[in-house]
């Protein structure tokens, strides 16, 4: 079990700074101190520790304005290939969403610049170059990603609203409307938030989210039309591929309009769809519903 907190005494501050100090500066002959800067002090800090208080991971957030930037990232060697670094990145990211950040920023060493990307940033430019000789490269995030939707964003906000609104666990899940091209519909979750006690996804949750993402694909889709109905779930079968160790995205298509246009006169629908759920960018569940649409 890992949990990431916040170092609040002097000896967890102590210790947060000697590990940035071990993975970040010693392998580069760096004297003590040269883990620090001075936005230390006005930084928001976190570090993860496993079910014994070993501290395997550190990550810095330092907020201006409505920029973040993540800076002194690391997860001890033993600790690497089990998902934590994406936890890190996630607790960070939801730490700056709620100071206000809209976009997240970092310089990350090439070796990493993959696993960022795996993590939703884009390359932006070059970077400074640490010690003389480690290239880094600019990479951003958007944190405002309803506002990048270009098909019917107005719609996705409100669906995204009246989730967090009418089924609170949505929220506290950390379900994101990230994609909707008329046809495709493209959900996240917040990986750290539903964890079961193996570190991986939840079913309950991986089910839940697949369902709202079905759901989500025939509520837009009829708004688009102009239809009025009750969508539920008349039937489920889900399908667990893999443990869901990375950030959870749920993807559903289909263009139903002539299956939807019965509402018109007042007659029931019923619709089937696929929904598959990815770990970063392997697939890791297939959902099979079949929703109902009862004309109002």
């Amino acid at each position: 079990m890992y949990r990431v907190v916040t170092p609040q005494t002097e000896a967890e501050l102590e210790s947060y700074y000697q590990l940035r100090w071990q993975l970040l500066r010693k392998p580069w002959q760096q004297p003590r101190g040269s883990e620090r800067d001075e936005f230390d002090e006005y930084a928001l800090h976190r570090m993860m520790v496993d079910n014994t208080g070993n501290l395997v991971a550190v990550g810095r957030l330092y907020v201006s304005g409505d920029e973040a930037q993540i800076r002194f990232m690391a997860v001890v060697p033993d600790c690497r290939d089990r998902g934590l670094g994406t936890r890190m990145v996630q607790a960070l990211e939801q730490v700056a969403r709620q100071q206000g950040a809209r976009r997240l920023v970092m310089n990350a060493r090439e070796e990493a610049v993959s696993f960022y990307g795996r993590c939703g940033f884009t390359v932006v430019g070059e970077g400074p170059i640490s010690f003389g000789k480690i290239p880094h490269r600019q990479m951003i995030k958007a944190l405002t990603s309803i506002h990048q939707i270009r098909h019917c964003p107005e719609l996705c906000d409100d669906l995204q609203r009246s989730w967090h609104r009418r089924i609170p666990i949505s929220e506290k899940m950390g379900i994101k409307i990230i994609q909707y091209t008329g046809s495709r519909f493209k959900t996240k979750g917040n990986l750290t938030a539903n964890l079961n006690m193996h570190e991986s996804m939840f079913a309950g949750s991986i089910y839940s989210q697949c369902v709202l993402t079905g759901w989500g694909l025939i509520w837009l889709q009829m708004q688009e039309f102009g239809l009025n109905g009750d969508i539920v779930q008349g039937s489920g079968d889900i399908k667990y591929l893999t443990p869901v160790w990375d950030e959870p995205t749920a993807e559903v298509q289909g263009r139903l309009r002539e299956q939807l246009l019965p509402l018109q006169a007042g007659e029931r629908v019923r619709i089937d769809l696929e929904v598959i759920l990815y770990s970063g960018e392997q697939k890791a569940a297939i959902f099979n519903s079949r929703y109902v649409i009862l004309p109002h």
